[in-house]
Order: C-alpha cells, then sequence, then structure tokens
C-alpha cells in the first residue's frame, strides 16, 4: 500500500470552497459558528452568486487527484498548471477514479475553467488573507507525522491520524492524507476505487482535544451509544433501532463522537459505516487531562 501526504494549500483552499457551497457539518467545527456569514458578508454578490449557481460540485471533487499530480505546490501555481492541460490530459489523469457512480463531468472544458475562475476569486475575495496562518498550520501537522512509522505500521497509524478511521478491509493500493484546518476536528474520506483520499483534521490545542472528549462524553445518550457498541461494531440503523431514536439525534450524537475521535469508523465500499467504541482514546484523554492548564 503507498502512503502519501499532500502538501498543498490548494486542496484548503478548495475544501474552504466546498465548505461555503455545501454548508457541511458546520457546527460541528472549530472555526466559528457565523463563519458562514461572516464569510458571506466579506465576499461580493457576484462571488456568492456564481457559487451557488454551481449545479453540483463534481468537478471539484475528483480535482483533488488533479491538485496531487501538479507539480507545485502555490495556489498560483495549481491554477495556472491546470489551465495549460489539455483536455486529454485532465480526462487521461481523473479517469482511473471514475466509476457507475462517479462519472466524468460533462462539459469538461466548461467545468474545468469555471474551477479555476471560482477558486481564483474565492482566493482573493477570502482565502487570501488567512494563508499564513492556514499554511503555518498545515505544515506544522504534516512535520510532525511519523513518516517512519507510518510505512511500517500504516493501519494503525492512519486511525490514529484520522482520529478514528479503519481502512484494511478496504484493501486498497493507495491512501492519501490531506490535513485540513477549516474541516477540524472532523476526519473526511473519499473513495475512488483502490484509491483512498482521507482529509483528516489539524490538531487542535491540548485543551480543547481534551474539552472535545469530556463534552462528547458528558452526555447519557452518548454514553449509552458507546456502551452499545462496546464488543462489535454497529451500523446507523443498528443505533437508530436500538437506542430509539430519530435519525437526526443519532447522527448528531454520532457527529460529536467522531470530532472527539471516540469511535472507529470502518468504512465500506456499500456507502455505509460500521461503528464502535475506539477504547483508545481513553488513554488519550488521561495523558492530556494531566497536560491540561
Amino acid at each position: 500500500m503507498k502512503i502519501k501526504i499532500l502538501d498543498s494549500i490548494s486542496y484548503e483552499v478548495l475544501l474552504s470552497l466546498s465548505l461555503y457551497k455545501r454548508q457541511t457539518h458546520l457546527k460541528y467545527l472549530s472555526i466559528s459558528k457565523d463563519w458562514y456569514e461572516s464569510t458571506r458578508k466579506k465576499i461580493s454578490n457576484e462571488l456568492h452568486t456564481q457559487i451557488e449557481e454551481l449545479v453540483d460540485l463534481h468537478f471539484e471533487d475528483l480535482s483533488v487527484h488533479l491538485i496531487e499530480f501538479c507539480p507545485y505546490k502555490s495556489f498560483e501555481g495549481y491554477t495556472s498548471w491546470l489551465s495549460r492541460l489539455s483536455l486529454g490530459e485532465i480526462y487521461e489523469m481523473l479517469s482511473p477514479f471514475l466509476n457507475d457512480k462517479r462519472l466524468m463531468p460533462a462539459d469538461l472544458e466548461n467545468r474545468r475553467d469555471t474551477h479555476i475562475l471560482l477558486l481564483k476569486k474565492w482566493y482573493e475575495e477570502y482565502f487570501k488573507e488567512i494563508e499564513e496562518e492556514v499554511s503555518s498550520a498545515l505544515k506544522e501537522n504534516i512535520m510532525n507525522i511519523n513518516q517512519e512509522e507510518l510505512n511500517v505500521n500504516g493501519f494503525n497509524q492512519i486511525e490514529k491520524i484520522t482520529k478514528g478511521f479503519s481502512i484494511e478491509n478496504l484493501e486498497p493500493t493507495e491512501v492519501v492524507l490531506a490535513p485540513t484546518w477549516h474541516f477540524r476536528p472532523l476526519s473526511l474520506i473519499d473513495i475512488f476505487n483502490h484509491k483512498i483520499i482521507l482529509t483528516y483534521p489539524c490538531l487542535l490545542s491540548n485543551n480543547d482535544e481534551a474539552l472535545l472528549i469530556t463534552k462528547a462524553l458528558a452526555e447519557e445518550k452518548r454514553l449509552k451509544i458507546l456502551s452499545s457498541m462496546k464488543t462489535e461494531p454497529k451500523t446507523f440503523t443498528d443505533l437508530v433501532k436500538l437506542m430509539g431514536m430519530s435519525k437526526g439525534n443519532i447522527h448528531h450524537h454520532l457527529l460529536n463522537l467522531r470530532s472527539a475521535g471516540l469511535l472507529k469508523i470502518i468504512p465500506s465500499r456499500e456507502d455505509y459505516f460500521l461503528y464502535q467504541f475506539r477504547h483508545s482514546r481513553m488513554n488519550d484523554l488521561s495523558s492530556l487531562l494531566l497536560n491540561f492548564d
């Protein structure tokens, strides 16, 4: 299994644009709770409308591979390089990651051009101001990863880095680990045939990590959820039936537990997860509390 760490600020630019468009899990993220509203006020009406009018983000979801293949780490380098690629070169790069569920975007040239235009505007109007702070956090995170240990003990280290994703059952041939600042403290997974992209959060401070865990545990229903999966994993459907709660409530509790790193998450190729109590996180909590200040 080949493991690579994605070191490119362009991916964070892309993630932040995607977050603005989709507004996914905003209340569970460490960025300010009014991030969308404050960002809306910061960017132009023209850019906001153009983002709103995007029918889908299919090209953006696939563009992580283009960012990975790009020989330049800078944002300007990426957009300039992508604009020079022929449609044939783009198709060749993306085609290994397509399947019945992930198709090549229609009108590829237009989607590439729109992608570059929106990213450039987003960078100028939103991202440029925070680039130094975000870039510094991403670089520090990458430097703290023990590459030797990752190569020797890949799956265990991946679970640790992503705060819970266990992917051994997927038998991937390639894994790309991509640190993120905007999506802290959540990890995300994208499965592209036998290649897996795991977007994992830059670590918060020791105090913040301790608070995440203790707040997640300070709820009886979440403790019952953890207890139900202490010996064997459960699916989302299992938990809904077992707990007698609505899907929305189960989803809310699982996201809190995921954010705290208390769940071992076992993805499948059938688009569902198995969840299990991640006992090792209790050792982390002990250490975090001893160093709490």
